[in-house]
């Protein structure tokens, strides 16, 4: 499935073989990654990226990443996408990694606006989770401006780097949106 969507400032499309550097070096990024994984190796995140890169269909429950760049400059944000959590149910959850460089600039705001929007257009979603680790303010903020609700915590869900660390489940039901 070809995909090119557009937001104010944005456009989110598929990702292509040029785009290697930019996913390795946002999976390579400590800084990014603290409250995500492990940093992962680097066969692992060539497995991750040809998986990315191929043809997607909703069902599979395989991640949908899209690139996100900017218009006025085609500089590279970072990734978004989803995957099919429940076919049936029409629940998928959802995922950001924006580069340092253009953290704090509203993009992951505006792409999972319209990551989600696009979504429960072309899927009739009923309902969108977002996890994140409880520290990961940042994210919890740019979820709930999206009209992502906390739901429960999921105590010492995630371990990274040998620390423990609880998780918020926020959902977001399509038919409240804000």
């Amino acid at each position: 499935m070809d995909i090119n969507l557009y937001s104010d400032r944005l456009k989110l499309r598929n990702l292509h073989s040029n785009d290697w550097s930019d996913f390795l070096r946002l999976h390579l990024d400590e800084s990014i990654n603290q409250y995500i994984r492990n940093i992962e190796s680097e066969s692992d995140i060539i497995s991750k990226f040809e998986q990315r890169k191929a043809e997607w269909l909703f069902e599979t429950g395989d991640w949908l990443s899209l690139i996100i760049e900017r218009i006025d400059t085609n500089e590279f944000v970072g990734l978004i996408g989803f995957r099919c959590d429940d076919g049936e149910l029409r629940r998928a959850e959802v995922g950001y990694l924006i580069a340092p460089e253009q953290q704090g600039l509203g993009f992951a705001t505006e792409s999972l606006r319209t990551v989600t929007d696009w979504g429960a257009l072309q899927f009739k979603m009923h309902k969108y989770i977002g996890l994140c680790a409880k520290q990961n303010t940042a994210s919890r903020r740019v979820l709930e401006k999206v009209g992502f609700v906390l739901e429960g915590t999921l105590r010492q869900n995630s371990c990274i780097d040998g620390i423990w660390l609880d998780d918020c489940y926020m959902g977001l039901l399509t038919a409240q949106r804000e």
